[in-house]
């Protein structure tokens, strides 16, 4: 599988609500680096990290834009996000860069404007 399928493949499981079929893609040790939060390592602290936004009853969906793939397994992507939060959707543009090897996402950035999450 070329790695933008797989990250096609990975952002797919978060739409269908499939956390862990999205985990089973990430290797281990993946470092996530979210706009605006901490750095976190590895399976547990990508879980803590993503639970205030994705708990399980807050479905995520993307529309990916555009992506574009390099030889060294970085994938770009392009994409509209949407939290189906209960009070209402939030929509937010992302610039996303995953790292692939060996079959697994490694690294994963996400750049957005953080804003609209710390809002009061």
């Amino acid at each position: 599988m070329a790695n933008a399928d797989i990250v096609r493949t990975f952002l797919h499981h978060w739409d269908e609500s499939e956390i862990d079929s999205a985990f089973a893609l990430m290797s281990e040790d993946i470092v996530y680096k979210n706009t605006g939060y901490p750095d976190a390592v590895g399976h547990d602290a990508v879980r803590k990290t993503l639970a205030a936004l994705i708990d399980g009853s807050t479905p995520m969906t993307s529309v990916i834009h555009a992506v574009a793939e390099n030889a060294d397994g970085v994938v770009m992507t392009e994409r509209t996000d949407t939290l189906h939060h209960p009070k209402g959707a939030i929509s937010f543009p992302v610039m996303g860069a995953f790292d692939v090897a060996g079959g697994l996402i490694t690294g994963w950035r996400d750049y957005f404007d953080a804003s609209i999450f710390k809002a009061g």
